[in-house]
């Protein structure tokens, strides 16, 4: 047990993203390392213990936003995603795994949302650097920097490897606007229609309005 709490570093992450078990066999090897009194010193870029989220392998780029992700092998999966002035992330959702957000940069136009267990919709504003949103499994959510000059950057903690998600404004056109009204309610709705875009494989845009207002389009 002492080594799966040293290894979660229960102090900096999110206890539910601790496995109460941890197999030796899953802790990465050191790839290069020396010893001295002190114990065993290894520098950051030669261990697989330590993950480079601004240099990750796997990364995405929309009109200024960015995102890159590590997963952990059999443990978790950590995103890096920057939020452009007036960027958007459209509604999306995670079927198996939830998330805590943790705002690195972040400013008092950054707006989040997600719809509660029991239906409600849940806005968050004020959200400052420090701050950490639990997002539920499968709870459908959102994101707005409604900033003109000044970019949010958050860390994604999953609890689980798999990052598989659902964009329900894919399939928007085919709902018959009475069902979407009865099933998500009328604002939240009308909020996904409106944040519509050509590219239904970008998860995140800018808004037009916003861009308009700032000068930026």
């Amino acid at each position: 047990m002492a080594t799966s709490s040293m290894i979660c570093l229960l102090s900096l992450l999110p206890f539910a993203l601790c496995p109460s078990v941890l197999d030796p066999g899953d802790i990465p090897v050191l790839d290069s390392y020396h010893t001295d009194d002190s114990g065993i010193s290894v520098d950051a870029a030669d261990t697989k213990l330590v993950y480079d989220l601004h240099n990750a392998e796997v990364r995405f780029e929309w009109e200024g936003s960015s995102a890159f992700y590590q997963v952990v092998p059999g443990l978790m999966a950590i995103l890096l995603l920057n939020i452009a002035p007036c960027g958007v992330v459209l509604p999306l959702s995670y079927p198996y795994t939830g998330a805590m957000l943790y705002a690195t940069e972040c400013n008092a136009q950054m707006e989040f949302g997600y719809v509660a267990a029991n239906g409600s919709t849940i806005i968050i504003t004020g959200f400052k650097p420090g701050n950490t949103l639990q997002i539920p499994k499968g709870a459908l959510h959102w994101g707005i920097n409604k900033s003109c000059t000044r970019a949010v950057s958050i860390i994604r903690f999953f609890n689980g490897p798999d990052i598989s998600f659902i964009r329900p404004d894919i399939q928007i056109d085919s709902i018959p606007e009475s069902i979407l009204n009865v099933s998500m309610g009328e604002e939240l709705a009308r909020k996904i229609s409106e944040l519509k875009k050509p590219n239904p494989e970008d998860p995140i845009v800018r808004c037009q309005k916003c861009m308009g207002m700032c000068g930026l389009a």
